[in-house]
């Protein structure tokens, strides 16, 4: 029985010390008025949200700060007065479930934030809707982008 408890206890030991190892990434679930850091252009970013027909309508930002680890902040913006249903998404190439904000927003949905994103890929993608039918919804996408 005693030898089980040992080997139970390194085993314990070794898990918890490769968890300690790598971090795991944090997002904050309530949307940001201002992305922290700079923004970045670079990647193809910022990106255009386009149509089925190439039109534009807005546009998918990300920024970059040095803060807790890396952080990664995304907003959508549209260039159409009015109020319209917006989504933004982030995540890293570690996340399964990205980091959403969504709803009828006027001027911008967003910004959302994930953190310890040193030496990570970001995954961002944005959507605008106008209106039914394809030319009327608008998206953009990007990743792997700003690696490391």
């Amino acid at each position: 029985m005693q030898s089980f408890i040992k080997r139970f206890a390194v085993v314990a030991g070794v898990v918890a010390a490769a968890l300690a190892v790598v971090p795991a990434t944090q997002a904050v679930a309530a949307p940001v008025a201002t992305c922290p850091g700079t923004e970045i252009h670079d990647y193809g970013l910022p990106k255009p949200l386009s149509n089925s027909i190439g039109e534009q309508a807005g546009v998918l930002r990300l920024w970059y700060s040095s803060a807790n680890g890396g952080t990664n902040c995304a907003k959508v913006y549209d260039n159409v007065s009015g109020s319209h249903p917006m989504s933004v998404s982030i995540r890293t190439e570690r996340m399964t479930t990205p980091v959403t904000d969504s709803g009828t927003y006027s001027t911008y949905a967003g910004g959302v934030v994930v953190t310890h994103t040193d030496g990570l890929c970001i995954y961002v993608s944005g959507t605008l809707s106008l209106g039914s039918g394809s030319v009327n919804q608008f998206r953009a996408s990007a990743g792997p982008v700003a690696c490391g």
